[in-house]
């Protein structure tokens, strides 16, 4: 059976391949009953789903060390190696994968060491199909949440870069305004907000009052607002900028 390429995993959490919501979820089921596994591999096949099978355990965690996947679903007794140690393997490299651990052996003692290995859950043979489905729809339900919020934080993380950035830039802009300010402060006080004006951006005297208020000042008054309650100036940050290009402009 040919399957589409495998991903390839990043430590990366905010780059992890089980982050794009859209994406099928990965499961590698590892059984070594021939005919569980068919039966297995045909069932669990649902929309939203790639399956890998595997036979033993050995290729099981080959397979692991090669690709990623959101979910693995492995018997405990196989040949090679078992199922506590696939999940030792998956919980080493990828802590977020989910495990379920399926088993004819079933005691309290393995149960209790694969809940505190981290399994998911811990499925004693024989089970209804269905009832194994149900676990694993609620894993699966798990996954794209953990994918919708890594998505969710991978977008907060950006549009605070986008504010940091945004911020630099107006305290660049202010900066040079202060400049302006100060190198135009000992010309005659008639001529004094012209020079100011005409270095941002010259307009019509009667555009906006006697000396013209430019639309780019009034944007930076608005934008002092809202930096104000963004956090990003403080109120004596604010009252100064706002004092200076009221002052400039005459308006009280």
């Amino acid at each position: 059976m040919n399957f589409p390429p495998l991903r390839k995993f990043s430590t990366d959490l905010t780059k992890n391949p089980a982050l794009p919501f859209h994406e099928p979820i990965q499961i590698l089921l590892a059984e070594d009953d021939d005919a569980l596994r068919e039966i297995l591999q045909e069932y669990l096949n649902k929309p939203g789903r790639v399956i890998r099978s595997h036979k033993d355990g050995l290729e099981a965690i080959n397979a692991l060390k090669g690709a990623f996947f959101d979910l693995v679903i492995t018997d405990l007794m196989m040949p090679g190696t078992d199922g506590i140690q696939i999940l030792r393997e998956v919980k080493g490299s990828h802590p977020e994968s989910i495990v379920i651990i399926m088993t004819g052996y079933a005691s309290l003692d393995t149960a209790i060491e694969a809940i505190r290995g981290g399994a998911y859950d811990y499925i004693p043979k024989p089970f209804r199909l269905d009832e194994l489905e149900v676990v694993i729809g609620n894993a699966c339900e798990k996954i794209n949440l953990l994918r919708e919020n890594r998505r969710l934080l991978q977008r907060l993380k950006e549009t605070m870069a986008e504010l940091e950035e945004l911020r630099r830039t107006w305290e660049k802009h202010f900066s040079q305004f202060y400049d302006t300010y100060w190198t135009v402060s000992e010309e005659p006080e008639d001529s004094e907000m012209e020079i100011v004006l005409n270095q941002i951006n010259p307009v019509p005297p009667d555009y906006h009052g006697e000396k013209g208020l430019q639309p780019e000042v009034l944007d930076g008054l608005e934008r002092l607002v809202r930096f104000r309650k963004e956090g990003f100036l403080s109120e004596d940050e604010f009252l100064s900028l706002k004092n200076t290009l009221l002052k400039k402009l005459d308006i009280p």
